[in-house]
Parts: C-alpha cells; sequence; structure tokens
C-alpha cells in the first residue's frame, strides 16, 4: 500500500492505560481507551473527530501528535 498519498494513516491503534486501584490489595486495572481502530485522511482532505464521552478522541489526537506512544498498532 502506498502511505505518500495519505496525510494521515493509523492502524490497529490500541491504548491500554493501566491503573493502581487503592484497595489493600493493590490490583492493577486496565482501561481500554483505544481498542483496533483504522482510518486514513488523504492530502488536502478535511476531517472531523466526533464522538461520545469516552470514546478516545483526545487520546487518538495525542498518538496522531506524538505525545502519546500507542499501546500496539501504528500512526
Amino acid at each position: 500500500m502506498m502511505f505518500d498519498s495519505y496525510a494521515i494513516h493509523a492502524e490497529d491503534l490500541r491504548r491500554v492505560f493501566r491503573a493502581k486501584r487503592r484497595e489493600a490489595k493493590k490490583q492493577k486495572r486496565e482501561i481500554v481507551a483505544l481498542d483496533g481502530i483504522s482510518f486514513s485522511v488523504g492530502r488536502g482532505e478535511l476531517f472531523g473527530v466526533l464522538g461520545p464521552n469516552g470514546a478516545g478522541k483526545t487520546t487518538t489526537i495525542k498518538i496522531l501528535a506524538t505525545l502519546l506512544s500507542p499501546t500496539s498498532g501504528r500512526a
């Protein structure tokens, strides 16, 4: 596949945050923010990111801006 025709290409992005619970057992909890999203935006195209609260919009943008690393996948 030719990636130079895309301004953005995301492939199977996944991001899992691990949070510690404040209980005596100190169990670790995983929060899945992104679960395998894929999309492409061509050069010169306009796009929007829409969705309800907690859908992973901010996490996706942070990964695309290289402020956050994905757990798996590539962008």
